[in-house]
């Protein structure tokens, strides 16, 4: 009776304590986001979210616009535009977590085998003292197929975490 119980609940408990740390993940990656709009709005200078590629997974980390012309990739090389310490990566918080989209799930756009970052060419998202931003999207994804997103939009700069259904096969907050 007892091991048929757990043959039954152990998966289940599993997978929700898999969906659980990729869900708060989504939600520290949100959180990266709202922290570096707040500083903008602060200080009255452009902060961003700048993504980096670091043997094979995304990185970020927070930058500061010290020159008043914008967040920039050759302000950042040159020192110029300071950064909170170097990238660090979803799993180095969360194991078994990172920046990618699940075979067969759909962006927002229901493309499927999107690009699980969506912020430009500069893959970056910068945030104005404002209180606007870059729009884009982050796809997080944890084991057993758990899939999230971290979307900003543009114009408010609003950032929010939706979770993939995958039995309804949409996109929910």
């Amino acid at each position: 009776m007892v091991s048929c119980l757990l043959g039954v609940g152990l998966p289940a408990l599993v997978n929700s304590t898999e969906a659980r740390r990729a869900r708060d993940a989504a939600e520290f990656l949100a959180g990266q986001f709202r922290l570096a709009r707040q500083r903008a709005v602060l200080t009255g200078r452009h902060n961003a979210i700048v993504f980096e590629d670091l043997a094979g997974e995304t990185g970020w980390r927070v930058c500061e616009d010290r020159d008043w012309d914008g967040v920039s990739r050759e302000d950042i090389g040159a020192g110029v535009d300071r950064c909170e310490g170097p990238a660090q990566t979803l799993s180095l918080w969360f194991p078994q977590v990172r920046v990618a989209y699940a075979p067969g799930v759909p962006n927002l756009g229901g493309d499927i085998d999107a690009a699980p970052l969506r912020f430009g060419l500069a893959r970056m998202a910068v945030f104005s003292p404002a209180g606007t931003s870059s729009s884009g999207t982050v796809a997080v994804l944890g084991e057993g197929g758990n899939q999230f997103m971290v979307r900003v939009a543009g114009v408010t700069g609003r950032t929010r975490v939706l979770r993939f259904d995958r039995g309804r096969r949409v996109w929910v907050e």
